[in-house]
């Protein structure tokens, strides 16, 4: 019992060469970054805003041409000699109207429509990547998480394997001494049930760590995978970053409002247009063959007024700047006061840890004592085995409380980015 057991012997078990592979908290980091989908989307999200970008240029500075043909013959009741007959004004109708043309149309004077909606659409791209960058964040937060209770498990199976392997040894050296008439029978029978309960918690031990190693691979995209040992990480804080990478999020939302406002206004901007066709227009089919021609102009759209929308789009937009800033600050707020709340937590788990281990080391001494005076015969079993299940339960609240130091060092340093 020389041997300090909890986390320190975890690295020791896992070098021992037990077969099993040898997984690290950047093993698992690593796969989540590659295979996380909502990441994937995220960032593809920069790609598509460039493509975006491809079709305003399309849309606003390049040349549209388009073929357009038309036949139509609009009757007039009885007949078209009639003065009294019904139908469309004889200046319209006049025959009917028979078109083939290939036209062309050109935007003009455009340049701050497709600046804005430029704009507007790198925005959503960039706001992509910051959304990545906070998932991200979140799942790395997440995973460590998980691999560390996982390494929790680890952990107390090594302890408890380790406590079991002990009892079985002593058991053997009882049952020596009871053929001498040292120990009784209900002696090897009481060591012989705290083997049977280290066993049946070995087992429980054992199946939470596969419950929480299958987590940890669905979190990460990986197939379940033979159970592997862990390499426990050795996890520091980190100082705060002044320019706190969260505000990114609301700085990104901010200007996804001023770039929509400036978008919406684009209809009261005047648009412009040249157009052009070429081809042929004919009212009838005589003389048919000189209806042929070219024709040009200028197109030319002005608003003048809609009801004052254009004000109410600028308030709604100010409401939602204003909501932005809102959240924004109740962010810092909370921000704060669980910066405030973990620093004080992790003071007092650091010193619970230093009782425990001065209490672990008192134990060991008086198991050593224990273990030659049961060597002797001069020790009730009765005693032994109580202080045997106050050592473990000891040693496991030690490793509960180094690991529950791992993870307010984690969650502290998700809110030092």
């Amino acid at each position: 019992m020389k041997k300090r057991f909890g986390l320190v012997i975890l690295a020791g078990l896992l070098a021992s060469g037990t077969g099993f592979t040898q997984n690290t908290l950047d093993y698992y980091l690593r796969a989540a970054r590659e295979n996380n989908p909502v990441i994937k989307e995220n960032l593809s999200q920069k790609d598509k805003a460039v493509i975006q970008e491809k079709i305003i240029r399309a849309e606003y500075q390049g040349p549209k041409i388009y073929a357009s043909g038309e036949v139509n013959y609009p009757p007039l009741f009885p007949n078209k000699d009639d003065p009294r007959a019904f139908g469309y004004e004889r200046a319209i109708t006049n025959g009917g109207l028979i078109a083939a043309n290939l036209n062309g149309l050109q935007p003009v004077f455009n340049r701050q429509v497709r600046e804005t909606l430029t704009n507007q659409v790198r925005n959503t791209g960039e706001a992509g990547v910051v959304q990545a960058s906070l998932t991200l964040h979140q799942l790395e937060k997440e995973v460590t998480d998980q691999f560390i209770i996982a390494c929790q498990n680890l952990s107390q199976i090594n302890f408890t394997t380790d406590i079991k392997n002990q009892l079985l040894k002593q058991k053997e050296l009882v049952e020596t001494l009871a053929q001498s008439g040292i120990y009784k029978a209900s002696d090897i029978l009481l060591i012989k049930i705290e083997i049977e309960n280290e066993t049946a918690l070995l087992n429980n031990l054992q199946s939470v760590y596969h419950q929480n190693l299958s987590l940890l691979n669905s979190k990460c995209g990986l197939t379940n995978e033979p159970p592997v040992n862990l390499i426990l990480p050795d996890i520091k804080p980190k100082d705060a970053d002044q320019s706190s990478k969260f505000l990114e999020k609301f700085r990104s939302d901010s200007l996804r409002e001023v770039y929509n406002l400036e978008s919406a206004n684009l209809k009261y901007k005047p648009q412009f247009s040249v157009y052009g066709n070429t081809g042929l227009k004919a009212m009838e089919f005589q003389g048919i063959q000189r209806k042929f021609g070219i024709m040009g102009g200028l197109t030319m759209f002005i608003p003048i007024y809609d009801g004052h929308q254009k004000e109410f789009i600028s308030q709604q937009t100010e409401i939602n700047i204003q909501n932005i800033a809102n959240y924004k600050q109740d962010f810092l707020i909370q921000k704060s006061n669980r910066q405030k709340a973990l620093y004080s937590s992790l003071v007092l788990i650091v010193e619970r840890i230093d009782i425990l281990q001065a209490q672990l080391n008192d134990y060991q001494k008086l198991i050593e004592l224990y273990q030659s005076e049961l060597k002797a015969g001069n020790l009730e079993m009765i005693n032994y085995m109580n202080t045997i299940r106050a050592y473990s339960t000891l040693q496991n609240e030690l490793t509960v409380n180094e690991i529950n130091k791992l993870l307010l060092i984690n969650e502290s340093n998700y809110y030092n980015w």
